[in-house]
């Protein structure tokens, strides 16, 4: 058939397949001499770029629980190749000894690490076999420490979600540990006393152990509360809350307003507690 009357035969709909059908095989060409060339590198590349990008964006607007400083973290990143970066609070080894010596972790034992910034914490427990949940509500640290999880291959599930009662659904039936650090006032503020209540006489039901730190004086945390004005306002919420409960101080923070580290066993909480 001359070319003319296949052309004049040609429909609307027909070329428009054929127009998409030509965009798509150079799509596909153009996406394999991209990847044969490499001009953007390897994913692990991407992932430590994402890293240093989110970093710099930290601190250009407060969000509770994060560092107030322009591209600080709140903790270290616990990997080598990023030990240059600023952090907010440089003391964790002592705490993180402390929680090691009170846990006996086995292999696939579930740990619930809620406000885990960039994953201090929720990474040097993995690395002793646990699997690690880490909430963090604020993106950009999110977005590090989910990157770090995938470039390390580690099994820590990172969730951009703040821990309320509205998320409580979610969590797994039990956990070997839940970590609270520094975080539990930012819960009395965004749930209410009695909201935030709820949530810790939850959690006390999933979990053998809470690690627990908080403010004790009314000069420390930009959220006050009467609740944390002093260590005896914090333990007597604490009896009232859980009754049941027992717990041990395990470590202070003398640099950080004087925090101190409180672990507190649950295996006495009862479902009616």
């Amino acid at each position: 058939m001359p070319e003319s009357i296949a052309l004049a035969n040609t429909t609307p709909s027909s070329m428009a397949r054929r127009c998409q059908s030509a965009a798509e095989r150079l799509q596909r060409l153009k996406t394999r001499l991209f990847r044969a060339i490499g001009r953007r590198g390897s994913e692990e590349k991407q992932l430590r770029r994402r890293i240093m990008s989110r970093v710099q964006e930290l601190g250009r607007w407060y969000e509770d629980g994060n560092s107030d400083l322009m591209a600080f973290t709140y903790h270290p990143i616990p990997f080598p190749e990023f030990k240059n970066i600023k952090c907010h609070r440089k003391e964790v080894e002592s705490r993180l000894q402390a929680i090691r010596a009170r846990l006996d972790i086995k292999n696939g034992d579930w740990i619930l690490d809620i406000g885990a910034n960039v994953g201090f914490f929720a990474f040097s427990l993995e690395r002793e076999g646990a699997m690690v949940e880490a909430y963090e509500l604020n993106s950009a640290t999110f977005e590090i420490g989910a990157a770090l999880s995938k470039l390390h291959k580690a099994n820590v599930l990172y969730i951009n979600k703040a821990l309320g009662r509205a998320s409580l659904g979610y969590l797994r039936p039990h956990y070997k540990a839940v970590l609270l650090l520094s975080v539990f006032h930012w819960i009395v503020k965004q749930e209410g006393r009695a909201g935030a209540a709820a949530v810790l006489r939850d959690l006390a039901r999933r979990a053998d152990l809470i690690f627990f730190e908080v403010p004790t004086s009314s000069s420390d945390g930009m959220f006050q509360d009467e609740l944390f004005a002093s260590k005896e306002a914090v333990e007597s919420f604490l009896r009232e809350t859980l009754p049941g409960a027992t717990w041990s101080e395990l470590a202070s923070d003398d640099g950080w307003g004087g925090r101190f580290l409180l672990a507190i066993d649950c295996r006495g909480v009862g479902a009616g507690a």
